[in-house]
């Protein structure tokens, strides 16, 4: 429409140059192709554009672009993936993740990182040497010989033409959509949008809620529950069903192991999660000793120690977590690390204790979906509340 503000075209990137306006370029797919060449800085044809100075001589250039892969899950066909490669002695350029048995971060671990904060370091060990990556200086250096390379972050190429094939079929170019769209029984499909989610209140009286707060007061006995909330999003139950189906084939057929887990809110709004899921780059940690990803709990007391509100109400969502097999986690771990020395046969999760686990540590959002949002305080908060709640009314029959 003509209050849509956002860009439409027929690529996944777009190449402009501010000519007293902004305006395309011609021969874009050629530009595109050029600037997805690690080795290449500036583009001799014509147009000439400068990557290092995105300019066209003296006028500025722009490359617009589609959400980065990471941030969707693999059937989407529309985004930009990122790789991310460093220097070698011999000029080489080297995509990270490429040298089998050596490194243990790949681009999407350093996309990932990137997008959560671009001003800060990646540590990451390569053989037994230890880097860092530099995100505003794009560069990699050695922690204890201070060696530094270059790093470069370019865009996979995708063609007009191959764009085209990906839009006609529908279907993502390395997996299969979604099979598996059966709706919970429980689910309340009066309630149910065809997009975005649905909040539906969880009748105290229900089996559903009395098995949630069964979970919850095992260890928050000195809490009252307000109130607990049903989270409805067809497309995250949808993605969250892919992902399991993908992760039984990896595990021979058999189920994964798949959790309820507990995640403490102490930001706002909450309709972050119920639409865009848990995402530890916008999310936050609730901790960094077992790796950089989203902290769940098995334990409601747990999640609890991470609010610093003094509000005397709280909100905890339960979520259903697959968290697969899982490894005990290290600070400096940015995915699960492997089960052999193949380096791509990954645990699914981190934990605090491999044999009796209380932290999980997700590094894909896609292995959860959030569940239930739980409304509660402490004994003596809801008190405080009743009370005020009560002289509430009192000033009011007044």
């Amino acid at each position: 429409s003509d209050k849509c503000k956002l860009v439409h075209f027929k690529l996944p990137y777009r190449w402009q140059v501010d000519e007293d306006g902004w305006k395309d370029l011609p021969d874009m797919e050629q530009i595109e192709k050029d600037y997805c060449d690690p080795y290449c800085t500036d583009r001799a044809g014509l147009p000439a554009v400068n990557f290092r100075t995105m300019t066209n001589n003296l006028n500025r250039v722009r490359r617009l672009s589609t959400t980065s892969s990471v941030t969707k899950p693999p059937h989407y066909t529309l985004t930009t993936e990122w790789l991310w490669y460093w220097q070698a002695d011999t000029g080489m350029w080297i995509e990270y993740g490429k040298q089998q048995g050596l490194e243990t971060v790949t681009s999407t671990d350093l996309e990932n990182l990137y997008l959560a904060d671009s001003k800060e370091k990646a540590v990451f060990l390569m053989g037994t040497c230890q880097y860092t990556v530099d995100f505003e200086a794009m560069n990699q250096r050695n922690t204890i010989l201070g060696t530094c390379r270059e790093v470069r972050r370019r865009p996979r190429f995708v063609a007009e033409q191959e764009m085209e094939r990906r839009m006609y079929r529908n279907v993502p170019v390395k997996e299969d959509p979604p099979q598996n769209k059966a709706t919970p029984t429980h689910w309340e499909m009066s309630a149910q949008p065809t997009n975005g989610y649905k909040l539906v209140l969880v009748p105290e009286s229900s089996v559903e809620y009395k098995r949630v707060q069964s979970l919850f007061q095992r260890t928050m006995r000195n809490s009252v529950i307000r109130k607990i909330e049903r989270i409805q999003n067809l497309a995250l139950w949808e993605i969250f069903q892919w992902q399991k189906e993908q992760m039984n084939k990896k595990n021979g057929g058999k189920e994964v192991d798949e959790r309820q887990l507990f995640y403490g809110w102490d930001s706002s709004p909450i309709a972050t999660v119920c639409v865009e899921n848990f995402d530890w780059r916008t999310c936050g940690m609730h901790g960094e000793g077992f790796g950089k990803g989203s902290y769940f709990a098995r334990d409601a007391s747990y999640a609890d120690n991470y609010f610093s509100t003094t509000s005397a109400t709280k909100t905890m969502f339960l979520a259903r977590v697959l968290v697969g097999q899982f490894f005990k986690g290290r600070a400096d771990y940015c995915r699960p690390p492997s089960k052999d020395a193949t380096y791509t046969n990954l645990y699914d999760s981190c934990t605090d204790n491999g044999a009796n686990p209380s932290i999980f540590v997700i590094f894909e959002k896609h292995q959860i979906y959030p569940e239930y949002i739980i409304e509660y305080s402490n004994k003596v908060g809801f008190f405080q509340w009743m009370m005020g709640v009560m002289s509430g009314r009192s000033a009011s029959a007044k």
